[in-house]
């Protein structure tokens, strides 16, 4: 067993390589856009698009597609958006999962009018059932459409409690993994933040790219060393992808960046 140990300020990461299988295939992040006749037109056809191949879109420093027509860094894409032909005439009901509206993130559904980024009326539900929110909109024809997200609510926002490390708490992160042909593949996540003993723990994979599958959101509650656990959960990151792990206590909150270099 290898580790790769990389400290910094009062930080420690360990990355630990895990020799073995991928046991079980995860489901994606967020499911795809779902197209409801409401009237008029009943015949129509949905495709999903990748945000990859969506018109108006830019890429940002940080390698995340974002809608072009926006400030940059204020609006992104939540997973795949759908592509509706044939619809002639009448409504219909388009509707997709997001997440982190409990952390201050909304939106709104966007539809591409041929140059640029066209946001509806969009009602958000959250289920009590699932972490996740659902938007819908209202769309009268055929087009490209996409769930454009951005800050709402800015008070619920993780800024709103101190970084873990600005007041002096220690944290480490144990993350396995091993590479596959087409990506990481990165299994369970355990460590601890000190000095929040016997404390909860929560995590949420958020800013993710296109094709990142597995376990969004976790808790646990911290044992002695304020040490958490969120084993078996995994994830899988395709070459090129990305996402952040928010792991957050009563009293702050960390965020560590992963990138799988194309």
């Amino acid at each position: 067993m290898k580790k790769i140990i990389l400290p910094f300020f009062s930080c420690l990461l360990v990355l630990t390589l895990l020799l073995g299988s991928f046991g079980s295939a995860r489901a994606e992040v967020g499911d795809d856009p779902v197209v409801t006749p409401v009237s008029g037109d009943m015949d129509f056809t949905t495709e999903v698009v990748p945000i990859a191949s969506l018109p108006g879109i830019i890429e940002l420093a940080d390698l995340m597609l974002a809608p072009a027509g926006f400030p940059e860094g204020e609006a992104q894409f939540e997973g795949a958006a759908v592509r509706v032909t044939g619809m002639d005439s009448g409504k219909a009901s388009a509707c997709f999962t997001i997440s982190g509206t409990q952390y201050g993130w909304g939106g709104k559904v966007g539809m591409w009018n041929g140059t640029k980024w066209m946001l509806l009326p969009t009602t958000i539900t959250s289920p009590d059932e699932t972490p996740n929110s659902i938007a819908c909109a209202t769309i009268a024809g055929s087009g490209t459409y996409a769930f454009v997200k951005y800050v709402t609510e800015p008070d619920l926002l993780p800024a709103g409690k101190p970084n873990c490390l600005e007041i002096g708490a220690e944290v480490g992160l144990i993350l396995g993994f091993f590479d596959s042909p087409e990506g990481t593949f990165l299994t369970n996540l355990s460590g601890y933040i000190s000095p929040n003993e016997y404390s909860w723990v929560t995590y949420q994979i958020i800013n993710y790219s296109e094709g990142v599958t597995g376990d969004l959101y976790g808790n646990d509650t911290t044992n002695v060393l304020s040490r958490f656990d969120f084993t078996p959960h995994q994830w899988y990151v395709p070459y090129g992808g990305h996402f952040t792990i928010h792991l957050e206590t009563p009293s702050c909150y960390y965020d560590w960046v992963f990138t799988e270099p194309a």
